[in-house]
């Protein structure tokens, strides 16, 4: 089959009740060989305990290579989270305990996700390692502090994680989120300039959730936009509290609502055509976070519609 410059992908957390070969075959039924692969012990696709044995990635390798399936990118979410935090009850439901056992068990973890990629050949490691202080995006009269104590904060507790990366050949991935130090193009930025060895993977529906154009999240960023995730977005409009699934709070902005592509308010033609305009040759990941639609209809809606949207082959250009 021809394929175009973008790759379509699946990330598979949202199968982890079929466990990791239900969810390799959901991939096979959406008629993706490439994933994202969350090593995240609450999702249990991999042995969280066994990160670092080559034994464990001898396995996978197997099962991957029976299912055809390609792993672009091993992703940890939950326990990295420890590495800066928050420290209290947020993430007691990954690990109760004082604030140091949880920094030792997301290091542990950070640096498990990198060995598992190397050792099952994803080139790419995307992790969440938390933030130290949400406080820091409001300034305070008085008070020098600013988010660039949280980009080096993030850049000291890294260190040895970037390290073993660069030794292995992966490639540490971040992803702007509210909960993360990297939260939107500004600190973006900053973080990239403080460690230019890492990449960027963009979701427009984060970045739009708090209030940013999606297809300006998607541009400029050149080399270091190493993935981009897709899902759709609606915004509460209104002041009553939200009806229905779903809905979550991002901020101190209305409530916000993540739906499967074509369910909501993104416009995925303008974000796709911008990716073609920046010449971008990676993998765009499905992430179903869906609460209306069952995961695999999602899944294929998503797919349906950026199936329509990328090229197959190059373009013949205009005919006048």
């Amino acid at each position: 089959m021809a394929r175009g410059p973008i790759r379509l992908g699946l990330c598979l957390a949202a199968f982890a009740p079929v466990g990791l070969d239900g969810a390799l075959r959901a991939a096979a039924r959406a008629g993706v060989d490439v994933v994202d692969l969350p090593t995240d012990s609450t999702f249990g696709l991999v042995e969280a305990a066994r990160l670092d044995d080559p034994g464990h990635h001898r396995e996978l390798r197997a099962r991957l290579a029976a299912a055809r399936v390609e792993v672009g990118c091993v992703s940890n979410s939950r326990d990295t989270q420890l590495v800066l935090g928050p420290h209290g009850p947020h993430t007691d439901p990954v690990l109760a305990g004082p604030a140091e056992a949880k920094r030792a068990y997301g290091l542990r973890a950070a640096l498990g996700t990198v060995r598992l990629a190397a050792g099952i050949g994803a080139p790419q490691a995307r992790l969440m390692l938390g933030v130290p202080d949400h406080g820091r995006w409001l300034s305070w009269w008085g008070s020098d502090v600013s988010w660039q104590d949280n980009i080096d904060a993030w850049v000291l507790a890294a260190a040895p994680v970037l390290e073993l990366a660069a030794g292995l050949g992966v490639r540490v991935v971040v992803e702007p989120h509210p909960k993360q130090v990297v939260y939107d193009p500004a600190s973006a930025r900053s973080l990239l300039a403080a460690a230019d060895a890492v990449g960027l993977c963009v979701d427009p529906a984060n970045l739009a959730a708090i209030g940013h154009d999606p297809v300006a999240a998607v541009r400029g960023w050149g080399e270091a936009l190493a993935a981009v995730h897709a899902k759709d977005l609606q915004h509460l409009r209104e002041p009553l509290a939200p009806r229905g699934a779903g809905w979550s709070r991002y901020g101190p902005g209305p409530a916000v609502r993540f739906r499967a592509l074509g369910s909501g308010e993104l416009p995925w033609p303008a974000v796709v055509a911008a990716l073609l305009d920046e010449d971008y040759r990676g993998v765009i990941y499905v992430e179903h976070e869906d609460a209306l639609l069952p995961t695999e209809q999602g899944v294929a809606n998503s797919l349906a519609l950026l199936r329509r949207l990328l090229p197959v082959a190059a373009p013949q250009g205009r005919t006048w």
